[in-house]
């Protein structure tokens, strides 16, 4: 049987895109069989058996031979902030491990200008009312556009600042210093089966930012045709 793969997914006013991956299911089974001389060419219910044994007892080195390589653009630096805790956070799930699991390239605000594009919500949530680092989801400020003007009215405050200080020949890595959050950004990201779970565990959450949820929702759409039963096993963890 085919499975079609998806290649691009929308999150929120940017989008992801598979753009490459090495390895799948049973490149995870061959991983581990090797140390037999092993190796299968089609994958079997005794497998997929091996790929959850392997994710119970946290032999996490077979699932880091594979890798995805994706691009997020138009992408808001405020989700970009939390997705950068993930170079050091998913490098190293398990304790043997001693290698960057990811690798990171993206848009330098030191070499281009800016252009005046930014993620702006269209709706505002409310803060919540014990978790004081998330917000509501489902539940909007009672002026939702008065929030939004006084956004717009910051977004483009920020940017003729921005603009200004470059009239006046301040430099571009100094002059971003006053660029908001919600700046647009376009990245590269390659990481292991391993971490792309790592992060989606964390990120797929109901006390996570509702704009990473997003995007973490959107990766695991990617990649579950892929790696199905690798995936469904390093998530029940």
């Amino acid at each position: 049987m085919t499975t079609t793969l998806l290649k691009t997914l929308p999150v929120d006013d940017g989008s992801v895109t598979l753009v490459d991956h090495m390895g799948n299911d049973l490149s995870v089974v061959n991983a581990a069989r090797v140390s037999f001389g092993k190796r299968k060419t089609e994958l079997e219910e005794k497998d997929i058996k091996l790929i959850k044994y392997l994710a119970s007892h946290k032999h996490m080195s077979p699932f880091r031979h594979v890798v995805f390589s994706f691009t997020l653009e138009d992408i808001s630096e405020v989700v970009c902030r939390q997705l950068y805790k993930h170079q050091v956070g998913c490098a190293y799930t398990s304790g043997e491990f001693r290698e960057s699991a990811t690798t990171w390239n993206e848009i330098s605000g030191r070499y281009v200008e800016f252009d005046p594009e930014f993620h702006v919500p269209s709706e505002f949530r409310q803060q919540h009312k014990s978790n004081k680092q998330a917000s509501l989801e489902g539940e909007i400020v009672e002026d939702n556009n008065l929030a939004l003007q006084v956004y717009k009215d910051a977004l483009e405050n920020s940017f003729t600042s921005y603009k200004k200080l470059l009239e006046l020949g301040v430099c571009k890595e100094q002059a971003r210093m006053v660029m908001p959050l919600s700046f647009k950004n376009s990245l590269i990201w390659t990481t292991s089966l391993e971490a792309t779970v790592h992060f989606i565990k964390l990120r797929d959450h109901q006390g996570a930012q509702l704009e990473i949820r997003n995007l973490a929702r959107a990766i695991h759409k990617l990649i579950e045709p892929i790696c199905p039963h690798s995936i469904e096993a390093l998530l029940s963890l």
